[in-house]
């Protein structure tokens, strides 16, 4: 729902949090039915165009370091109610997954649209992965029986890949290269998507932590909790698919105005919904009064692990968890410094494609506590980072939807 909105009018039409929170709305975002296993609704809470002070108290971007507080103002977006579940994630995997195995086993499963072969889901979506018979026809999408501890043949996660596709609006926008073809700012990469589920074992020494490794994703026990082990690059896979399988298909299908888009949150984004959402900003009170007003603190409560997504109290706009349960990654790119040059209108910090970055734009901003902090720094203000292909049992994400008006 990007609006167009002249800069001059920051200062001169200002919308103060209290005016913002009386437009809260919670939506569902519901798209096509891939033929997989259950499709979970997407709630979102619609946030509207607003200006906040980023880097004050309020907005408590700084437990780590005292940055420049200043003015900005943020177009309006939905961003999902909760952190992205473990069931979520689940159908992107099958998805991708049955993708492979359908082009794999061809025939029957694959049919020709204007000369290029897509995935013939009515069938595709019925793959017995138990037969024998459909087993011998994978191939090298499975593992060696010898290499598994059952001997049985499996399909190798390693080996469900998804080809991520977008444009660089920020080498196309350059001066120099206006007069060059857009095919030129076409990027492609693959990026491995099963999360990594030996994290749990990786992030705490000296601790038994296997029955995570090996249920913490796969078992229905745990389907409504935040997903966990995905890398920047994994979240940006997942939005990728949300925004060409979910909301565009959802568009076309009900004849609605394109262009929806699913992706990460700007920090900028998601310090201003989390301003707005009040109870879960909190550097000062004690956990016992953070637990009464809303979010909750999962440390606190005395729980271990990550709870169910839905587990705390709701904030004032709707939005559950975004100063515990995991940490959350932003697109945003970590910069030391880069409030004092950041637009005022839709700050944020982005360097060229990822494959493209140095090791010091690889650093991704996380923003969060999580269910292994201690109780100060499980608030909003939690602000941290990572390299973009870092996996780890206490880091997920959320996401923002733009949908045109």
């Amino acid at each position: 729902m990007n609006k167009l909105i002249a800069f001059v009018c920051i200062f001169a039409v200002a919308f103060n949090n209290a005016d913002a929170q009386k437009s809260f709305r919670l939506k569902k975002l519901v798209g096509k039915k891939s033929n997989l296993s259950s499709t979970l609704p997407l709630s979102v809470v619609e946030i509207p165009t607003g200006t906040f002070i980023m880097g004050d108290e309020s907005d408590t971007t700084t437990v780590l370091k005292k940055e420049l507080s200043k003015p900005v103002l943020i177009s309006g977006f939905y961003i999902s109610q909760a952190e992205i579940t473990n069931a979520q994630y689940k159908e992107f995997v099958y998805w991708v997954r049955d993708s492979i195995a359908a082009r794999t086993l061809g025939g029957e499963y694959v049919i020709i649209e204007s000369g290029d072969t897509a995935v013939n889901w009515k069938v595709a979506s019925k793959i017995n992965y138990s037969d024998p018979e459909i087993i011998s026809r994978l191939g090298d999408l499975l593992i060696d029986p010898s290499k598994t501890i059952n001997n049985k043949r499996a399909i190798d996660p390693q080996k469900l890949i998804y080809l991520l596709q977008g444009f660089n609006y920020l080498e196309a926008a350059k001066k120099e290269n206006k007069n060059r073809p857009p095919s030129d700012f076409i990027y492609k990469y693959a990026v491995a998507i099963y999360p990594d589920t030996l994290c749990w074992m990786r992030d705490f020494g000296y601790s038994n932590n296997e029955q995570m490794a090996v249920g913490y994703f796969s078992s229905p026990k745990y389907q409504n909790y935040p997903v966990v082990g995905v890398s920047w690059n994994q979240a940006n896979a997942f939005c990728d698919w949300m925004t060409k399988q979910k909301i565009n298909t959802y568009q076309s299908k009900n004849r609605l105005s394109e262009g929806g888009k699913c992706r990460l949150p700007t920090e900028a984004e998601w310090a201003y919904a989390a301003s707005l959402n009040q109870a879960n900003v909190n550097t000062k009170k004690s956990s016992s009064e953070e637990d009464k007003e809303g979010d909750g603190n999962v440390t606190a409560q005395g729980k271990i692990f990550p709870v169910y997504v839905n587990d705390s109290k709701k904030g004032k706009a709707g939005l559950y968890n975004m100063a515990d349960n995991v940490s959350e990654w932003m697109v945003t790119s970590y910069y030391e410094g880069g409030e004092n040059f950041q637009n005022r209108f839709n700050p944020d910090i982005q360097f060229g494609t990822p494959e493209s970055q140095s090791k010091f734009q690889r650093r991704k901003v996380l923003r969060g506590g999580s269910w292994k902090d201690s109780p100060s720094m499980v608030t909003t203000a939690n602000r941290s980072y990572e390299d973009m292909d870092a996996t780890h049992s206490y880091i997920g994400f959320r996401v923002v939807v733009n949908l045109p008006e």
